[in-house]
């Protein structure tokens, strides 16, 4: 259709010959996406439109919580255009045919623009699935004038983080994570586990009640004696307790800066960031991008949606909107605005934390499994009905989950 009059939403339609709009009986459809929960969305909501003058392309953007995209997603059903893709169930989408390949340049840009984890994480066999805007590490988040204030140090084992929960469970602190049924739980675990060399879930098949035990045993028990009931909190209520000052320290994603260190948040300043570990160091790896479905209606238009996401207006937006430093482009680095927003909000040891993650960030642990989420619910059942109380014990939560006889001790 590259001799069509200027486009006024697709430029991708075949289904008439003169004209350059997606047509449904007559009617223009919109460019549909989904995206996750978050503080970008509002940017994107804000800014489009932006996007919708400069290319005439309408957007239906609809905001979906990640068990309900990943449970309609992998029916196959042409739900959107453009959805936002997590590693974690990438296997699952690939093997329901839910997306299409992307490229960099697809949207405008060379691999080089971004960091080499973000597209590792949402690549299979060469091809890549999603275009990253989103990749964390595995961080501890801590009150440093609590820990100070109690004698400890800066964190940097895994038995310190238990110690200072020890310590400061008897002022009312002490450590959260998350750790709800939810499959998006199981990193926490996972991630402790891996600083072990302990790999909790395998590629195929149950844990084993060993791994388990000696992977995040440890962790399980002090949650479970913790300042809070967190099993019924997602990750943005667990880290709000952080900022309410009900806990001292959360182990979780190397994205926090953007709540703790908002002017208004009651812990700006106070807070350290560091990576922990043991054998090696502990991970909450995290990555999602923007993909195109293959139900998709015109993917010239998808591909210039994802080109604007990248944008530096967006990118700066959120930045300097909601101190997002820790977007997986390696090009921002170069943009004297960034580095003078980084600096001027006092981020730059946030952010030394976050390259820090970073690099420690290690894909070992991650089972690539087509049944990951059911599997990540069934082990998730397991050790969060620990954490609450369901189960009086690990052992026997592992025995009812996974139908085993007798009882362990």
């Amino acid at each position: 259709m590259g001799d069509c009059a200027a486009p006024t939403l697709y430029s991708g339609c075949t289904c008439c010959l003169v004209h350059c709009t997606y047509c449904n009986g007559g009617v223009v459809e919109p460019l549909r996406v989904w995206l996750k929960a978050g503080h970008t969305v509002e940017i994107i909501r804000r800014l489009l439109p932006e996007f919708r003058e400069a290319t005439g392309i309408d957007v239906a953007l609809d905001v979906v919580p990640e068990g309900v995209a990943h449970d309609a997603l992998v029916q196959g059903s042409p739900v959107a255009d453009v959805v936002t893709v997590p590693f974690w169930y990438l296997e699952e989408l690939r093997a329901a045919g839910t997306l299409l390949p992307i490229a960099a340049a697809d949207v405008g840009l060379d691999e080089s623009a971004f960091v080499p984890h973000a597209l590792a994480a949402l690549r299979r066999g060469g091809t890549l699935w999603a275009v990253p805007h989103t990749l964390t590490g595995g961080m501890l988040a801590y009150r440093q004038d609590l820990f100070e204030a109690a004698g400890l140090g800066r964190p940097q084992s895994l038995a310190d983080v238990l110690t200072a929960h020890g310590v400061l469970r008897e002022r009312g602190m002490g450590l959260v994570a998350r750790c709800n049924g939810e499959f998006s739980s199981l990193e926490t675990f996972s991630g402790w586990a891996a600083a072990k060399a302990v790999r909790l879930l395998p590629d195929a098949g149950d844990p084993t009640f060993e791994d388990l035990r000696d992977g995040v045993g440890d962790l399980v028990q002090a949650l479970a004696r913790g300042p809070q009931d967190l099993t019924g909190l997602d990750y943005a209520g667990v880290g709000n307790l952080v900022s309410d000052g009900k806990a001292s320290h959360l182990f979780d994603t190397s994205a926090w800066a953007f709540q703790f260190e908002d002017p208004g948040s009651p812990v700006r300043g106070l807070m350290g960031y560091t990576t922990v570990g043991d054998a090696r160091p502990a991970q909450f790896v995290y990555a999602e991008g923007l993909g195109i479905t293959a139900g998709c209606h015109s993917e010239e238009a998808a591909r210039q949606f994802i080109a604007w996401r990248h944008s530096e207006e967006v990118l700066r937006a959120e930045v300097v909107g909601v101190r997002r430093i820790d977007i997986p482009r390696a090009d921002l680095r170069e943009r004297d605005w960034y580095r003078d927003f980084v600096a001027g909000a006092g981020l730059e040891e946030c952010l030394r934390a976050v390259d820090e993650s970073w690099s420690g960030i290690d894909f070992r642990h991650i089972p690539l499994r087509v049944d990951f989420v059911e599997a990540a619910r069934r082990l998730m059942g397991a050790i969060s009905g620990t954490v609450s109380g369901k189960y009086a014990s690990l052992a026997l939560a592992y025995d009812v989950t996974y139908q085993q006889d007798g009882q362990r001790g």
